[in-house]
């Protein structure tokens, strides 16, 4: 009898060990690093998208909503305790503006609407973010919306929670859509406060700064900009102006190019989707239950029983299947991550190969059209 009371304590001691790890795997879920200079917060409920049923070509803007920043500190000692796996994060940087793409586009409230490998201001409306903590119990991400002007429109942390309903993820719908519908309607709503004047602004200043960037000399003196970088156009080009038709077929091979590595980031990501929504919903059943075990602890529990052995057995096996899918997403997210193929490009009759990541494509795709704008017009491009 005395055997199989020390066999089986001991199989709780280590049971409890196991908890333990479990503990700091998921608890570390639930932390995630401060912003330095506090922003308002939007907690986010049920949210139905705003959709616009007619509005005028001037009052679309073109959106790009830029690659997010995975919030991953340059300390890697300090990724475990925050819950962070790089190359998931990374994959849901690249996503995840994908995700309010389609909330923006099903709103009909924009013209064409980008997920760049970059931030570039001169696009008209540029969003960019920040994913704070990113699981499947909670979204946190601080988004900024921009205009080519240089306005703010806002910068806000956004906070999602999950519940029970949110899972099994169907394949049209993410737990957190409701935050992709809350941005968009905040767009939106920033947007009807404007003008016609203030959005045809807007536009001349995009065009003209994305002209700056292929040739200061050429471009630079049509725009200035106050104390508070806010850009203001001085004046417009001559109607019909030969540089300014080379500028905008420029343009339109820069949009090219966007548009067809934009695909890589859905292809490769349906790829990784079951794996990742299985991934997200196993951690949300072990974070719950161990706030359920948190808060058992800080009661009169705390010196008797602090679970059943199937509790803590069921907690267990959730612990492995977290494990497991972790490790195949890792995996799969190493794949989408690294994975891209060499885009071909054409312009003015060459033929272009480019390799590397998203971004050095994209960097080098820049450099090449400015390198044809000065040839073609003579004059030095900007660096």
């Amino acid at each position: 009898m005395h055997d199989r009371i020390s066999v089986k304590t001991g199989f709780m001691m280590r049971s409890m060990r196991v908890l333990g790890v479990a503990a700091l795997f998921l608890g570390a879920l639930t932390l995630y690093a401060e912003n330095e200079t506090p922003v308002p917060t939007v907690l986010v409920g049920d949210v139905t998208l705003k959709v616009e049923r007619q509005n005028s070509e001037q009052e679309r803007l073109d959106v790009g909503l830029a690659v997010f920043d995975p919030g991953i500190p340059i300390d890697r000692s300090s990724h475990s305790k925050l819950g962070i796996f790089p190359e998931i994060r990374k994959a849901e940087s690249k996503f995840m503006p994908v995700l309010l793409r389609q909330a923006l586009v099903a709103s009909n409230a924009w013209g064409v609407v980008r997920v760049l490998p970059d931030a570039q201001m001169t696009t008209e409306l540029l969003v960019t973010g920040v994913i704070k903590h990113s699981d499947g119990s909670r979204l946190e991400l601080n988004i900024t919306a921009v205009d080519a002007t240089g306005l703010v429109w806002f910068d806000r942390l956004y906070r999602d929670q999950t519940n029970s309903s949110d899972y099994p993820a169907a394949e049209d719908r993410d737990p957190y859509d409701d935050m992709y519908r809350q941005i968009a309607n905040d767009l939106l709503n920033y947007r009807e406060g404007l003008t016609e004047r203030q959005l045809q602004a807007i536009r001349q200043t995009a065009f003209l700064r994305y002209a700056a960037s292929l040739s200061e000399d050429a471009f630079g003196g049509y725009l200035q900009k106050n104390e508070q970088g806010i850009y203001s156009v001085v004046r417009l080009p001559a109607q019909g102006d030969p540089m300014t038709r080379r500028v905008e077929g420029l343009r339109e091979q820069e949009h090219l190019f966007v548009d067809t590595v934009d695909e890589q980031y859905v292809d490769l990501f349906d790829e990784m989707l079951v794996t990742y929504s299985l991934w997200r919903e196993y951690s949300r059943d072990q974070a719950l239950y161990l706030d359920d075990y948190e808060a058992r602890a800080q009661t009169k529990e705390r010196a008797g029983r602090r679970g059943t052995f199937a509790a803590m057995e069921q907690t267990y096996n959730t612990y492995k299947q977290v494990k497991i899918q972790e490790q195949d997403l890792d995996e799969m997210a190493t794949g989408f991550n690294n994975e891209v193929a060499p885009t071909v490009m054409e312009a003015s009759g060459r033929v272009f190969r480019l390799n590397g990541s998203l971004d050095a494509q994209y960097q080098e795709w820049r450099d090449i059209l400015r390198e044809i704008f000065a040839l073609e017009t003579g004059l030095p491009s900007s660096n």
